[in-house]
């Protein structure tokens, strides 16, 4: 339960983390390329035997990697304008109710079982999202400077979180047969996106349009170890707490959910309308509603 609480905390670190790039005038894309060396730094020092980088280039997961590692770098940045533009509730009900999707894969592709309450769950998601985003009326100022851009970006969020989720589930039942690979197979992917990171801000750098600031490495760096640590935690809560992963990925949604919601709310003073407590609320019953049979299953095997 320790690594679970620790796995809750290192997520809502990150939104939190976030957040703050704008307060602290911090380049958020500088500081998340940044962070992805960082986070694929500390991937690297904790696989367990020495690396043979011919035997790297040629793993089965490399397929898997590339496109995660753009994905990883093209949804981050966007959780992070979704967290400073709008709110670290809404990034984060957008980031984790984004489950629907991989179980949606799992139905069609892995023949999962689906029951009314888990249909049930998943229309109710949706919901979840689209009250957690809802706004009251807006003047015509707010009309002018939101628009169709703060709409689009919990929504393309919601969408590219699924489609991590969704090729990280197919990459752990395809190629992933150790923890060996495993630990590999993030370390690369986090390097990926931070060179697809780097060769942007090169390039925007070369042609001066874009300015690299030392405090984005200060960013990055604070950002990046929370993020693996996020992650490295829920592999050990997987591995030692005696709950199985289709337990222990709920638990740990809801509690980002509501952790975040709380910090927008208190740390910085978010105002969240009777809508948008309706949604988390909605996201938190949706998240066990999807998970429920597999708790319960794992739960009286466990007892």
């Amino acid at each position: 339960m320790v690594f679970i609480l620790l796995s809750i905390l290192c997520n809502v670190l990150l939104l939190v983390i976030l957040k703050s790039f704008d307060r602290f005038r911090v380049h958020s894309f500088q500081g998340i390329v940044i962070n992805y060396f960082v986070a694929g730094s500390v991937a690297y020092f904790f696989i367990p035997e020495k690396i043979n980088f011919t035997e790297l280039i040629h793993s089965p997961w490399m397929s898997a990697s590339l496109p995660l590692g753009a994905l990883f770098i093209c949804i981050f940045y966007l959780i992070s304008l979704t967290a400073q533009k709008i709110g670290i509730s809404v990034a984060s009900v957008a980031n984790k109710m984004s489950v629907v999707i991989p179980v949606c894969f799992a139905f069609y592709f892995y023949k999962d079982s689906a029951g009314w309450i888990k249909i049930a769950g998943l229309v109710l998601a949706l919901f979840a999202v689209y009250f957690t985003v809802k706004t009251e009326k807006k003047t015509t100022a707010d009309k002018k400077n939101s628009g169709w851009f703060l709409l689009l970006l919990p929504v393309l969020t919601f969408l590219g979180s699924g489609a991590i989720d969704t090729l990280v589930t197919y990459s752990q039942k395809t190629y992933l047969t150790s923890p060996s690979a495993t630990a590999k197979f993030i370390a690369f992917s986090f390097y990926v996106a931070g060179s697809i990171g780097a060769l942007f801000i090169i390039t925007a750098v070369l042609r001066k349009k874009m300015k690299f600031e030392l405090r984005s490495i200060v960013g990055g760096i604070i950002l990046g170890v929370p993020n693996y640590f996020s992650i490295y935690f829920i592999m050990l809560a997987i591995a030692g707490s005696g709950l199985e992963s289709s337990v222990i990925y709920p638990i740990v949604n809801m509690g980002v959910v509501l952790g975040s919601a709380l910090f927008g709310v208190f740390m910085f003073r978010e105002k969240l309308s009777k809508w948008n407590y309706l949604g988390i609320l909605l996201s938190i019953i949706a998240i066990a509603m999807i998970s429920l049979k597999e708790i319960v299953s794992a739960l009286t095997h466990t007892n």
